[in-house]
């Protein structure tokens, strides 16, 4: 294990959860119902949850805990982009960035610390695959235009939010 390469994807993986937040957060101010505003809203719970899950190996690893300012601006930028595509063909996009980009890296920071190495950051790294496994399945679910697209988060959030707003 190169402790500097878990700490550097770690980092990675904390600034993937704040461009998460902000690029939910910016797609919800033009939720254009219920149903949006609660999927958008579920989604950036997740994210802040993710952040607020990592935060105490990130200072026990005298890591930043602060928001990254490119983070927030591509997270707000890539909202911006997708404003004039459908609601189906925001999240298809979403799902294929997800699948092909923001996965991998998720899952490479497991293979980069083990249970026996620090059992703290190894359980972390887990969990963060399985919650972005949570983000493309939710994605894809609304690409597809399946009911009840968020059904994964059920289980995974830690607040959940109500489906009326």
């Amino acid at each position: 294990m190169n402790n500097s390469e878990f700490a550097e994807n770690l980092l990675g993986v904390y600034h993937g959860e704040q461009l998460g937040e902000v690029l939910f957060s910016t797609m919800l101010q033009s939720a254009e119902n219920d149903e949006q505003h609660f999927i958008l809203a579920s989604l950036m719970q997740l994210e802040t949850e993710g952040k607020a899950v990592m935060r105490p190996v990130l200072a026990r690893l005298n890591m930043s805990l602060a928001d990254n300012s490119d983070a927030i601006a591509e997270g707000a930028t890539v909202a911006r982009s997708m404003a004039s595509m459908s609601w189906t063909d925001k999240f298809a996009a979403m799902a294929s960035a997800v699948r092909d980009v923001y996965l991998p890296k998720y899952e490479e920071l497991q293979g980069l610390m083990s249970a026996d190495e620090d059992a703290a950051a190894h359980k972390l790294a887990v969990f963060m695959g399985e919650h972005e496994r949570v983000v493309l399945a939710v994605c894809e679910n609304v690409a597809a235009g399946k009911s009840e697209p968020t059904a994964p988060l059920s289980t995974f959030l830690h607040f959940p939010l109500a489906a009326a707003r």
